[in-house]
């Protein structure tokens, strides 16, 4: 069997996906490339895909796919995935959400944390005169932790952690999530809000944790921000077509968020934005209020290591019997054309 992998994201051989998979896998591996510098008979030819960030399944790629059985995403969002077209060609596309989500957790946590008690600020100013720069009242924002409210937009297996961390941190959790079902908070002892207005209005600090679909694109933006408590600290190490970029820089420079933190961008690396061009110049008005990481909050060597080898493993269970895990797309599966 063939398996395809056209934006492999680690170096070096495929080694752990090659032991997952068993003999008689042949791994066809690309990186750095686009869809269409790969060949015609490459995607015609193979018998999986498991495929990463960079190389987006749409329509005119799906139907490439003569041999195809299983498309594996290596991690959690499939947004890049088109259900649609890979269900109509009765192509399973299945995600990887059972890798260890502490490091997401971790990095959220740490930069709402690291935001609240002024520390990028601190270690900037200490840098360049460590005598001038001793100064304890100088970042745009010093406050108690334990008095916080801490809110989690969308409480899956992710939100759920931070919320339980913040909870351990002294603050107050809630979320919002309205396809939860009723009494899901009891499990939980945490606050629920009804309505996206509520608990943006409720919250001080505000992590988002939804997939990226049409629903939630540009969820945080101009409108929801202003619904938003003066001085809300934003987080987003989720999807970044999540938060519209102008609104994120309004909410910044004239509106209600003090601080804010993004591990994910709508297109990255980030492009050319005034928020950007602000952060890199470090002025003055953003000056210790924007925490940028390079979409690396899911990242450590262990948890890269599970991620390669789930994704792989279920690649081999369903090309080898026909088992099937994680599977996102069975709504629009026409499982008639399955081969």
């Amino acid at each position: 069997m063939k398996i395809l992998m056209p934006d492999a994201q680690f170096p070096g051989p495929p080694d752990v996906e090659q032991e997952a998979l068993g003999a008689g896998a042949e791994l066809e591996l690309y990186r750095g490339v686009q869809a269409d510098e790969i060949s015609d008979a490459s995607w015609a030819a193979c018998d999986a895909i498991l495929v990463w960030q960079d190389i987006a399944v749409d329509p005119a790629l799906a139907a490439k796919l003569d041999k195809c059985r299983i498309i594996v995403r290596c991690g959690i969002g499939y947004d890049r995935m088109n259900l649609q077209a890979t269900g109509a060609r009765g192509i399973p596309v299945c995600n990887v959400p059972t890798y260890d989500f502490t490091d997401v957790m971790s990095s959220t946590l740490a930069m709402s944390l690291a935001l609240m008690r002024g520390l990028f600020t601190y270690d900037r100013f200490l840098r360049p005169d460590l005598a001038a720069g001793w100064k304890w009242g100088i970042a745009p924002e010093m406050r108690r932790v334990r008095e916080q409210n801490f809110a989690v937009i969308g409480c899956g297996r992710i939100g759920t952690g931070v919320l339980l961390r913040a909870q351990g941190f002294g603050m107050t959790p809630g979320y919002y999530d309205p396809y939860l079902p009723t009494g899901h908070n009891n499990s939980l002892g945490v606050e629920r809000f009804d309505s996206l207005e509520e608990v943006l209005a409720w919250a001080d600090v505000v992590s988002i944790h939804t997939p990226l679909n049409d629903e939630t694109r540009n969820m945080i933006n101009r409108e929801t921000i202003a619904l938003m408590k003066p001085g809300t600290i934003f987080v987003n190490c989720a999807r970044g077509g999540l938060v519209d970029m102008d609104g994120l820089e309004w909410g910044l420079r004239d509106g209600p968020i003090v601080a804010a933190a993004l591990d994910v961008f709508p297109e990255e690396p980030p492009a050319s934005h005034p928020l950007m061009t602000a952060w890199l110049n470090e002025d003055e008005w953003l000056r210790g209020r924007l925490c940028i990481t390079p979409h690396c909050s899911f990242y450590s060597e262990a948890t890269f290591q599970e991620i390669r080898h789930g994704a792989a493993a279920t690649a081999a269970a369903y090309l080898r019997d026909g088992s099937l895990i994680n599977c996102v797309n069975e709504d629009y599966l026409d499982m008639a054309k399955k081969r």
